[in-house]
């Protein structure tokens, strides 16, 4: 085939130009956002909780770093831990390094604690952990061992804490941090926290901004690359650093699903390039299918940036797979440019309508979904589909100023296979059929909605984790509380109340001892108690005889009686006066003020036991805390999930069934056209469970956009026999091969992501392959058999004229219908033609959609009809209808086609009034010159509106308003005058229906 100035090339630049310019607006525009936590939903309390404590947790972003030693050589590995604080401390990039902060932080609580002792018990703890202290042996063993460790330790800080304290009551207050210890066995050496097999240092810091942030993330994964090349030169391979973080977790996100963008565009593109040079007989005509595709792409991605400030770079992921769901308008364009056709935006629009119309309807209930990522997914997708179609329909002509001149190329051999692959008939059926029962046999529906599905991260991070959990503990399985206050009075009165609920729940064995501030600064009322609580206990008796075995033990240790003085007054003083919380014991007992919103926070770690009941801690401790527990949240999310997506799914399937119908208007062709769908989702579930694969988050999102887009392959295709009517039309031919092209391309866009690194982008790549591609299957093998039978199957009543447009799309369907039912012609009309049935030639000018020339091809059976029309679509269902009884060309009066015989009889229905008085006359002469001396015209005109005219005059002059016509309506007397003045004797004249806005005339010529 040869093209001939076919492109316009200043159009196509101009194009080019624009879209380049949009797009360089929308990237400057919008920033891309990589945390997938902000996509959660919050409508659901454990869900909101759990991603509030989350976002306001002031550990979050610390990093964890080990040093490890591959021997137990104690010096070498503190060596290299000294180095690495130093570095750290240099760096600039770190708010807090080390556990010094930490230590301070103990030695200050341990001051707090030997002041406070007597509002730091509960009756039952000085019963069960002081009342052991007071026996004279235990006294004897007490004051022995504070003497021997005078003895070994100069400080007068440690004879004050002794005087104060000589039973070490602070010693059991301050165990209770045990359980703040990162795992069992570890241990402070020289500020440092050592692992129990003393091979692994521990240290800890803070970033001097959010872990989040990749730029940040970036800079520190290089740093900690340098410094670990550093240590390994100092002190040989034998030492490790390895560090860990949110930092980590949001760089390998970010670093993995942009390679994944690139490459799934990259190779989306070159593969649909290949198809599309595969499929055309001229490569440019090839490539210029993609224009579309890209040019919605990128007008959504410019509305998107209008309407929001981020755009989630998943979205961005789908880049590859939006640009290969879109070419399909495009493909279907150029395919009827390639083949030569005159009308090509006219088919496509024809035929590809409602598929636009489902896909945008199932991206854009995405938008329902409560995810906000998936949210933008469907409004970026929707928009990018809306946009293409567009594009095709306005400005794609005008890139094309003329088509290819010749004859229509010969069929390529892509076309052929594709029409041969639609052409297996029954057999394809039944092997779908029984592909469908051997892939039922696997379903096995598995939900997974663990998050860690919508996150990746590099083998790397996934390796340093590892270690941390192996050396340090599991510290994800546990559970987080978060309390939160305007002041850090009130905070402890409701830690107060939390270590209350926590007793409770610790001596039910479900729960493992927690650390609550509270159990070193208890507020008010818990002060109140636990000093009634220490009166009761230590009564005058009491202090008397701890008086004594305190000088009788001690001065046989060398103890004169005033070491112990200090203590002995406290027992019997008033209570100590409220303190608050110090700033550097803060951070130790997860304390801290948010610098945003000014409202103090404490986070409580949970470690679960046996017992441990989710969904009833949750909801005795939801209402005065945040709660976090990683298995309630995902239980939760995978109900939230599930039960969305059902509605959605149920939603979008109704939606889609009452859109099928009101296009369809057949029950029977909506059961067909869903065919296909079934199959699809019977074989990819099928096949999910013969790869062992669950239905994890994407899936189920995904479930919702391949029934929006699998359906459209079955849509082209019954459109395509409605519209062509048999499975042999050239037109069809290339509505197949635009199918399959169309699916082709979404397949290679999303076979791409099936390589991706990114767990998120891997498994919609995934399943999204399954879906379409069993789509596609399924609507070239299920289809053509059953719609053959339909469609290509002689009527059993030939006579019957509403049955000709039965297979016909839905609006000639039912205008045929509804004009055999609602309208008087007919009834009035077999009174005013001619009886006889040997009529041989009818001519019906303005013959719209045919319904009177197939009566009266059924009234006159050896007569050949002839129709005119000046609009196309209205003569090809003229022409299918009438079929082999006559033809019916596209023209309007006054130039009727030539004819070489002589007419019987003329019809003009409804249609005068579009005429002027000189292009009547001028048809009506024409018309008087082909007809035979004893042959009729039959002609009903549309009178003038008169009064309150009806709302279909209404309508009507609005349409004609629309279409820049205007209308010339005639009395019947004016009407009457013409058709004598050209040749006619008018033999009768009468009103037509019971509105009687419309008069017959028949008349014959002179």
């Amino acid at each position: 085939m040869r093209l001939k100035a076919s492109i316009n090339i200043f159009g196509l630049l101009a194009a080019a130009v624009i879209g380049t310019v949009l797009f360089l607006i929308a990237f400057n525009r919008i920033t891309i956002d990589t945390d997938i936590v902000r996509s959660l939903p919050t409508d659901d309390p454990v869900i909101a909780d759990g991603i509030h404590l989350f976002e306001k947790n002031p550990i979050k972003d610390r990093i964890a770093i080990d040093i490890g030693s591959d021997s137990e050589d104690l010096a070498r590995l503190v060596s290299a831990a000294e180095m690495v604080e130093a570095r750290l401390i240099q760096s600039d990039l770190f708010a807090q390094v080390g556990t010094q902060p930490m230590q301070q932080g103990l030695t200050d609580l341990a001051d707090q604690v030997v002041r406070n002792l007597p509002v730091l018990f509960t009756a039952g703890e000085l019963q069960r952990q002081v009342t052991p202290l007071l026996t004279d042996e235990a006294i004897r063993q007490t004051l022995t061992r504070v003497r021997d460790e005078l003895y070994q330790m100069d400080g007068i800080g440690q004879a004050a804490a002794m005087a104060a304290d000589p039973l070490g009551l602070r010693h059991i207050v301050l165990a209770r941090l045990a359980a703040l210890n990162p795992a069992p066995g570890a241990t402070i050496h020289r500020g440092r926290i050592l692992s129990a097999d003393r091979h692994h240092l521990l240290i800890l810091a803070t970033p001097a901004g959010s872990g989040t942030d990749t730029t940040l993330a970036r800079t520190l994964a290089h740093f900690f690359q340098d410094m670990e090349k550093e240590v390994k030169q100092e002190f040989g391979s034998g030492i490790t650093l390895t560090p860990t973080g949110a930092f980590r977790a949001a760089l390998d996100n970010q670093t993995i699903i942009k390679r994944d963008v690139n490459r799934a565009i990259l190779w989306a593109t070159v593969g649909i390039g290949v198809l599309l040079l595969a499929a055309f007989s001229h490569p440019l005509v090839g490539l210029m299918a993609l224009l579309p595709a890209l040019a919605g792409t990128v007008m959504s991605f410019f509305v998107f940036s209008l309407i929001h400030d981020s755009i989630a770079i998943m979205v961005l992921g789908f880049g590859g797979a939006i640009i290969s769901i879109t070419v399909d308008h495009g493909i279907a364009y150029m395919l009827f440019v390639d083949s030569g056709g005159q009308q090509a935006s006219r088919e496509v629009r024809a035929v590809g309508l409602l598929a636009v119309l489902t896909s945008i309807g199932a991206f854009g209930v995405l938008a329902f979904s409560g995810f906000a990522v998936f949210e933008q997914l469907g409004l970026f997708t929707a928009m990018g589909i809306g946009f293409s179609f567009l594009f095709v329909h306005t400005v794609f002509p005008r890139l094309l100023r003329s088509y290819p001149q010749g004859a229509p190329p010969a069929r390529r051999h892509f076309s052929r296979f594709v029409d041969r692959l639609a052409s297996t008939g029954k057999a394809g059926l039944a092997v779908a059929v029984v592909t469908a029962v051997v892939l039922a046999v696997f379903i096995r529906p598995h939900f997974d909605t663990d998050l860690k599905a919508m996150n990746s991260v590099s083998r790397e991070t996934r390796s340093a984790d590892d270690l941390m959990t192996r050396v340090w503990g599991d510290i994800f399985s546990s559970v987080y509380l978060m309390t939160e206050a305007d002041d850090l009075n009130s905070l402890q009165e409701k830690n107060d109340r939390l270590l209350e609920y926590l007793d409770t729940e610790i001596h039910a064995g479900s729960i493992e001892t927690a650390v609550t501030p509270s159990l070193f600064f208890p507020g008010s009322v818990a002060r109140a108690d636990n000093f009634r609580a220490w009166r009761q206990f230590w009564t005058d008796g009491r202090i008397r005889e701890i008086s004594g075995k305190f000088i009788r033990e001690g001065a046989s240790l060398g103890f004169t009686y005033s070491a112990f003085a200090p203590f002995l007054q406290m027992l019997a003083a008033a209570p100590p006066d409220p303190t608050g919380i110090p700033e550097r014991v803060q951070p130790l007992l997860g304390i801290s003020k948010d610098k945003g919103d000014g409202r103090w926070r404490q986070v409580t770690r949970i470690t679960p036991r046996r017992l441990f009941d989710s969904q009833r801690f949750y909801s005795r401790m939801s209402d005065i805390c945040a709660v976090f527990d990683p298995a309630l949240f995902s239980e939760r999310m995978g109900q939230l999930l599930f039960g969305t997506f059902m509605k959605m799914f149920l939603i979008i399937g109704i939606s889609l069934i009452l859109l099928l119908m009101v296009f369809f208007a057949d029950a029977g062709l909506l059961a067909t056209a869903m065919l296909p769908l079934a199959f699809a989702f019977v074989c990819t579930l099928g096949s999910l469970g013969l790869m062992g694969r669950p239905l994890d988050i994407p899936s189920l999102m995904l479930s919702v956009i391949i029934l929006g887009m699998g359906v459209d392959y079955s849509l082209f295709m019954v459109r395509g026999y409605q519209r062509y009517q048999r499975f042999d039309h050239p037109h069809f031919s290339v509505v197949r091969t635009a199918i399959f092209m169309a699916a082709a391309s979404t397949l290679v866009g999303f076979a791409v992501l099936i390589g991706a690194d990114h767990n998120l982008l891997k498994s919609a790549g995934l399943i999204s392959f399954f879906g379409i591609g069993y789509c596609l299957v399924g609507a070239l093998l299920i289809l053509p058999p059953l719609l053959n039978r339909r469609f290509e199957r002689p009527p059993a009543d030939p006579g019957d004229i509403a049955r000709r447009y039965r297979n016909m799309e839905p609006y000639p369907r039912m205008f045929a219908r509804f004009k055999l039912r609602m309208d008087p012609l007919f009834g009035e009309l077999g009174t005013l033609v001619p009886k006889k049935i040997d009529i041989a030639n009818i001519l019906d000018v303005g013959c719209g959609y045919g319904v009177p020339a197939c009566w009266m091809a059924d009234r006159y059976p050896g007569a050949i009809i002839r129709g005119i029309d000046p609009d196309p679509e209205r003569v090809r269902v003229a022409a299918l209808a009438l079929g082999n009884r006559g033809r019916i060309v596209r023209g309007s009066a006054p130039d009727l086609p030539s004819m070489d015989v002589l007419l019987d009889l003329v019809i003009m229905l409804d249609m005068s009034h579009y005429l002027q008085d000189w292009e009547l006359e001028r048809t009506l002469t024409c018309i008087q010159e082909r007809l035979l001396p004893a042959g009729r015209l039959v002609i009903r005109s549309v009178l003038p509106p008169s009064g309150r005219p009806h709302w279909t005059w209404r309508l009507e002059h609005a349409k004609l308003n629309i279409n820049g016509q205007k209308a010339c309506y005639r009395k019947p007397a004016a009407l009457r005058a013409i058709l004598e003045k050209c040749g006619f004797k008018v033999l009768s004249s009468r009103l037509s229906g019971r509105r009687e806005d419309m008069v017959w005339h028949v008349a014959m010529p002179i």
